[in-house]
């Protein structure tokens, strides 16, 4: 700071009382602590005062806290898990949010978006990987992957039931079933309540019935998830009214070049059955030399056929006589 002196000393006082009043300002301005702060007086000629202080008014509150932005909840409270359901079914998967704002949930269905709006919900049918992910427009929360099973229906039908049957014995009877199903169908024939060991075919053959294979006979038709049976099917089988047939013959008396056959020469005869005209004889007896008939028994109903061949003392036999036929009513 600097004071000047006019020399005609005329304005002395003023000048004196300017020098006192910048001295205290000055020292006002030491008692700050010694800080950069100043203060400046200047004094006109004319007597008048003008003052300009200049220093730090525009500091703030050191104590003030910044204001912080508002926040805003988003959370996942629950999430869907894997689920099986059958074939044709739907299920319904939900999220439970805890939020402020207003949500958009937004569900995938093997990474493609299959349902995107504001319901926590989803109506699944198709079998996948899901997830979901939820956003307010402040942030985006993602659920956890989540798998829909669907169980392909299993099913078998029977289309053709077997037939009930009334047979006489010594018959073949035949029973069949047919069913159509998924995957591959498995068979199993019942006998009065009981499996038959090696029925597994959509048919049953029983050869040559007799009166205790007539009953109840139905199948089970199967897959590997499910289970049908059959209707029930009667077998009836009717006894044979069986008899007794008394066959005779002649003694030879040639040999089949004409030469004398000696009934001496005779050692046995051979009895000789079939059970058609055209069938294939099978030797079932031989008699004695003295022997000129013999008994067939056990002769169901029906039409059979016999034959005859000689032997001699030397084993030669002759060729099987014309078939004589016995008919059993």
């Amino acid at each position: 700071m600097s004071v000047s002196f006019f020399p005609n000393g005329l304005c002395f006082n003023k000048v004196l009382a300017a020098f006192i009043v910048a001295f205290t300002l000055v020292l006002a301005g030491c008692g700050a602590g010694g800080e950069s702060n100043e203060a400046s007086a200047q004094v006109s000629g004319d007597g008048g005062d003008s003052h300009d202080e200049t220093g730090d008014a525009g500091n703030t509150d050191p104590d003030e806290v910044p204001e912080e932005p508002e926040q805003f909840v988003l959370n996942l409270v629950s999430q869907p898990g894997n689920v099986t359901i059958n074939e044709g079914d739907t299920y319904t998967f939900s999220v439970a949010v805890q939020n402020d704002l207003p949500i958009t949930v937004t569900w995938y269905r093997n990474g493609s978006v299959v349902q995107s709006s504001a319901s926590t919900s989803f109506n699944a049918s198709e079998q996948g990987t899901y997830d979901c992910a939820v956003t307010d427009g402040q942030s985006t929360l993602e659920c956890d992957s989540f798998s829909l099973n669907v169980t392909v229906s299993q099913f078998v039908t029977i289309t053709t039931q077997p037939s009930n049957q009334m047979v006489n014995e010594g018959v073949d009877v035949t029973l069949s079933v047919a069913a159509t199903g998924t995957g591959i169908l498995n068979y199993q024939w019942y006998f009065d309540g009981a499996a038959i060991a090696g029925a597994n075919a959509p048919s049953l053959v029983l050869n040559s019935v007799s009166v205790a294979d007539g009953g109840e006979y139905y199948v089970v038709v199967s897959n590997t998830g499910i289970s049908t049976t059959s209707n029930s099917a009667q077998v009836s089988v009717a006894a044979n009214t069986l008899a007794d047939a008394l066959i005779t013959w002649s003694r030879p008396a040639q040999r089949a070049d004409d030469s004398a056959l000696a009934e001496s020469d005779i050692q046995a005869y051979e009895i000789y059955y079939a059970e058609s005209v055209n069938g294939q004889m099978q030797q079932i007896d031989t008699v004695d030399a003295s022997e000129l008939d013999y008994v067939a028994t056990g002769l169901a109903a029906g039409t059979h056929y016999f034959s005859l061949v000689t032997v001699d003392t030397s084993g030669l036999k002759s060729a099987l006589s014309t078939p004589v036929s016995v008919t059993v009513n």
